[in-house]
């Protein structure tokens, strides 16, 4: 058994999760790689052979993905990258899910494995101090720092820390901006200490090296995330409010790393609340109060029609793939894992 299988089983075992139902492993690393095209075809078939689903991203900075499988899959895939000593140190997050929550596997090679725009940037080399999720509550407790949510505003809106700052943007490549805005600050209004945070700590570590390029000294930033702070940290201890968005059928999670209590709206894939269902905008398949007041009527008929041939598929006992929303454009309205 390997660490990386050893660390996902006590983490299972601790949550009580069912032996039949899927494990859902949220992974990075900022390491130099080459050969993405052979590293790409090795991971899809090694996920394939397992039924593992999900995306994995490959670019010359590191790995960044979301799987799910069941216990016996991802030990296979765990096993494979602890013994390629690339990915030795691996972040990873582990939760559970009663079904699978995605519908098919990709491994995609990218100019970035998480998308910030700022190809100088690179963590591997720089980046700001970790704080195990233990330590965080400490940390900002301190009225001197500023508490930075690095995600975007659909994320936001379900669940935050408490007192955290909302740059309000709609996908990482925002983040630069807003940065560039607080470092342009008067000296007197700069924030001396900065914490910041993400899902699974991937995009705040590369913003804690974007705010370090910028002349900030001292840049904090939670390791493995909101998701290794709610393993870690009990919920009556916790400062997190809220649930966590996660970029698959979930939709969220509670403190519990349990599926939340949000659908998602399957026309601009934004998270829907109990009062976003019982709303007169919200159509199954086809709108909610989000994206109501922009839909036309051609956008309206074509998910019309696709929500009868999901249901129709539904009938006959079949999967029905449907759209990849991770290949739309991106709008304020589309979020996608960045």
């Amino acid at each position: 058994m390997s660490s990386f299988d050893a660390e996902m089983n006590a983490m299972l075992d601790r949550l009580g999760a069912a032996n039949d139902g899927f494990v859902v492993a949220a992974l990075y690393k900022f390491v130099s790689l080459d050969d993405i095209d052979g590293l790409r075809q090795t991971l899809q078939q090694l996920c394939d052979k397992n039924q593992i689903l999900g995306t994995i991203l490959l670019a010359e900075e590191g790995i960044n993905g979301t799987i799910a499988a069941s216990r016996d899959g991802m030990a296979q895939c765990l096993n494979w990258l602890e013994a390629d000593g690339r990915f030795e140190q691996l972040s990873l997050k582990f939760s559970f899910s009663p079904d699978q929550p995605f519908l098919r596997m990709k491994v995609r090679p990218k100019r970035e494995i998480v998308t910030m725009g700022c190809p100088e940037i690179n963590p591997a080399k720089r980046t700001g101090t970790y704080v195990d999720p233990k330590d965080w509550n400490g940390l900002i407790a301190d009225p001197d720092v500023l508490l930075v949510d690095t995600r975007n505003s659909y994320e936001t809106a379900i669940g935050m820390f408490a007192g955290a700052v909302d740059p309000m943007t709609t996908n990482f490549r925002e983040f630069p901006e807003w940065a560039h805005s607080l470092a342009n600050q008067p000296a007197d209004r700069r924030p001396t200490k900065i914490a910041m945070y993400c899902t699974g700590g991937i995009r705040c570590e590369k913003a804690s090296a974007l705010m370090q390029d910028m002349g900030f000294d001292e840049v904090y930033h939670l390791k493995g995330g909101i998701l290794k702070y709610l393993e870690d940290v009990p919920p009556a201890n916790s400062q997190w409010q809220g649930e966590c968005f996660v970029f698959d059928g979930r939709v969220a999670v509670d403190h519990d790393l349990q599926p939340g209590s949000y659908n998602m709206c399957h026309a601009c894939r934004m998270p829907l609340s109990a009062d976003d269902l019982a709303h007169a905008d919200f159509e199954d398949g086809i709108s909610c109060p989000h994206c109501k007041p922009d839909l036309d009527p051609e956008r309206a008929a074509r998910f019309a029609e696709r929500q009868k041939q999901m249901r129709l598929a539904a009938e006959r006992g079949e999967a029905h793939l449907g759209i990849d929303p991770r290949r739309k454009k991106t709008s304020p309205s589309t979020p996608q894992s960045d």
